[in-house]
């Protein structure tokens, strides 16, 4: 089964990016059997990273030790296929804790396809925080879909439940454009799953 980790970057108690991401767990049966993936949301806080502090880099550690909270996130983000990154905007970029979990991690990105998503509370919607997250993982050798999803206004189309509003001013687009963001990651997972990149020797 092709598994699609959908993150949430934000580690605050009341992240707007949590009302999307519970959304998404309301929609996790019906999308999953969809589109034949597996769904596992995941929140970056969760994993109670401390900022990183390894004497080398993980891609030139290959003795490495890890905590097990930290080997956990290493692990779930390798058993991967695919990846949906939901990041607000801070301060015209992404959250420290969402590049701190990325500076976890090595190869677990590689030849893997991204969506980025964005959120915010006013029309932008986040997306300099997107612009931002890109270049990071396409350095990692992540495939970062074109088209990210940038969620304008969230308390108006989406409440804490992760019910979508019926009144918000966007609301059908919202639940158009997950639905499709969904379905082209899912299918660029499966595609790349069943179709790895043959290594040179």
């Amino acid at each position: 089964m092709t598994t699609i980790n959908v993150i949430l970057g934000s580690s605050r108690r009341n992240s707007l990016g949590r009302h999307v991401l519970n959304y998404l767990k309301k929609q996790q049966q019906s999308y999953e059997e969809e589109m034949s993936v597996k769904l596992n949301l995941m929140e970056i806080g969760d994993y109670h990273l401390p900022f990183f502090y390894e004497a080398l880099p993980p891609l030139g550690n290959p003795d490495r030790k890890l905590k097990e909270n930290e080997q956990k996130w290493v692990d779930d983000m390798a058993q991967a296929d695919g990846f949906i990154f939901l990041t607000p905007e801070y301060n015209h970029s992404f959250p420290a804790v969402l590049k701190n979990g990325i500076d976890y991690l090595s190869t677990q990105l590689d030849d893997k396809p991204s969506l980025v998503m964005t959120y915010a509370n006013n029309a932008r919607g986040g997306q300099f925080g997107g612009l931002e997250l890109t270049p990071v993982l396409e350095r990692l050798g992540n495939l970062v879909l074109p088209k990210p999803i940038a969620i304008a206004n969230v308390q108006q189309h989406f409440n804490e439940n992760g019910d979508l509003l019926e009144d918000g001013p966007s609301s059908g687009f919202y639940q158009k454009r997950l639905q499709q963001g969904l379905h082209k990651i899912s299918f660029y997972s499966q595609l790349f799953k069943d179709n790895p990149y043959p290594e040179l020797n």
